[in-house]
């Protein structure tokens, strides 16, 4: 179900783009323009005390935004997606290291809405928006399982852009998020007899992140090549209890605090 309404935005960025080519009537805010391109990611995961993860991830996104009516108001769909392996560090429950392999992707979506603003040759747009992230985890040793989480969140942040010359521009995103809701899927039931599927719930404002990134393009007379730079952070408190059978007895099962550090690159073509 999750993967069909990623497939849905990007087929809606898709379509908004296809529905004008890149427009140069107001180079800072255009009415429409798509970017689609490569996206490179280094991803650190960190349960403290517990396990962590690491690990290059690769994959791509899409997006659209379009700036309407005088007043310069914005509006902007983005979808991403990245996947690969990672290694793991973590300990069995009975205290054993335990090194080993995971299959992961992490699939973004994101809703924005904002104001432009015109300052000469720069433009600044502060914007709050939806998102939703969703990652797969699976954990390839005995006695392994996997994991689908999936959380939404409230970005706010600001866009901004800066004309060099007629060829280059560059800019950035600066970006907090707040947690809305999130509930991660454990399949217990994977380890072996004696244990239970779980699911426990992440509570409002129990989480949290912030973005940034930079940007340079270069512009072709039709299209404009450009790279983007970024680093993102996230925060999750304990989630709430599920109780579930482990090792045979009914116990009270929990996602422990955890946090991403995730650094990246985009390449990427806009129309």
């Amino acid at each position: 179900m999750f993967k069909k309404k990623v497939i849905f935005l990007i087929s809606t960025i898709l379509i908004l783009a296809s529905s004008s080519a890149y427009c140069a009537e107001n180079e800072l805010f255009p009415s429409s323009e798509f970017k689609i391109g490569y996206e490179g990611m280094y991803m650190y995961y960190d349960e403290p005390n517990i396990m962590n993860e690491r690990g290059y991830l690769n994959g791509g996104f899409a997006s659209w935004t379009g700036y309407f009516s005088e007043y310069d108001l914005m509006a902007s769909i983005e979808a991403e997606a990245v996947a690969g392996s990672m290694d793991y560090d973590g300990r069995y429950s009975n205290g054993d290291d335990l090194e080993c392999d995971t299959d992961d992707y992490l699939i973004t979506g994101r809703a924005l809405f904002g104001k432009g603003y015109e300052f000469g040759d720069t433009g600044l747009t502060p914007y709050i928006g939806i998102g939703i992230r969703h990652w797969y985890d699976k954990i390839k040793a005995p006695g392994g399982y996997e994991r689908y989480i999936t959380q939404y969140y409230l970005p706010i942040g600001l866009n901004v852009v800066n004309k060099l010359d007629d060829k280059w521009s560059i800019g950035g995103t600066l970006e907090g998020s707040l947690l809305l809701a999130g509930r991660v899927k454990s399949k217990l039931s994977q380890v072996g007899t004696g244990y239970e599927d779980a699911e426990n719930d992440q509570d409002f404002g129990s989480g949290g992140g912030g973005r940034i990134s930079v940007f340079a393009e270069y512009d072709l007379d039709g299209y404009a090549l450009g790279v983007e730079p970024y680093f993102r952070y996230w925060y999750f408190s304990k989630s709430e209890k599920d109780s579930a059978l482990w090792g045979g007895t009914t116990s009270n099962v929990y996602e422990p605090m955890n946090k991403f550090y995730m650094g990246g690159f985009r390449l990427y073509v806009k129309f």
